[in-house]
């Protein structure tokens, strides 16, 4: 315990780190004679937040959804049971052919980092973190559908010193791993019930009517004689027996 508070502190108390953006893409092309069992399998697409194991644990992965059919969603925030490691702002959908994980920001000691996005189309993967890190806090790329792993090392002091006399030289060791925004899917068409995938918008639903008939008009908008029986222009009036031309 004395060594995940110590990495947490040299993580660097009360920093922020938001780096800019890298991208990470792989693909993966489903087998095209899969067995009917791997098949099905491979269509429930899955994402989940975070994972943290070493010093402090979180485990399984939180929060996580996963679904074969229409898009189901889960998010909010996640931290271990002692607080030092929090993830905020989780956004997570899943369904046919589609899953995305994003993560606005992973807080660990005093550090914090983001954002994380993966994301998986009909089984290809597009990924993207900060780079770098920030003192002894590491961002790597995750691999295997994960947008990153953040690493906090530590290093211990040596105790005795070598046959030359001179001290050995520290040991470094991995405190704490924390795996954010991880997803899978396979190939699959989203149901007409799915909510569309973020980005994206319903097509128009208004559906033109019969010949003959017209839209109606926008507010203050004036219609064509014709339009309405009621804006017809009155018949001029015809001179009859009595009456008194006027003339100017």
């Amino acid at each position: 315990m004395n060594t995940t508070r110590t990495a947490l502190a040299a993580a660097g108390a009360g920093a922020l780190l938001v780096g800019s953006l890298t991208t990470f893409v792989s693909s993966c092309t489903p087998a095209t004679a899969a067995p009917p069992a791997l098949a099905a399998a491979a269509a429930t697409s899955t994402a989940t937040g975070i994972s943290v194991s070493g010093g402090e644990t979180l485990k399984p992965a939180r929060p996580s959804v996963s679904s074969s059919g229409a898009i189901q969603s889960a998010g909010g925030s996640v931290s271990t049971s002692s607080g030092a490691v929090v993830a905020s702002g989780v956004s997570l959908q899943a369904g046919a052919g589609f899953a995305e994980a994003r993560v606005a920001s992973v807080r660990v000691g005093g550090t914090t980092v983001g954002p994380f996005v993966a994301t998986c189309r009909n089984g290809s993967i597009t990924t993207s973190a900060p780079k770098g890190g920030s003192g002894n806090l590491k961002v790597s790329p995750g691999g295997h559908g994960t947008a990153a792993v953040i690493t906090v090392t530590t290093s211990t002091a040596p105790t005795r010193t070598n046959e030359s006399g001179a001290p050995n030289k520290p040991t470094a060791g991995t405190a704490i791993t924390v795996t954010v925004a991880t997803v899978s899917c396979g190939i699959g068409t989203l149901p007409p019930t799915g909510n569309p995938p973020t980005g994206t918008h319903p097509a128009p639903t208004h559906k033109p009517g019969p010949p003959g008939t017209s839209r109606p008009g926008a507010p203050g908008q004036r219609h064509q004689q014709g339009d309405n029986p009621g804006d017809r222009t009155a018949p001029k009036p015809q001179p009859k027996p009595g009456h008194v031309a006027v003339t100017g």
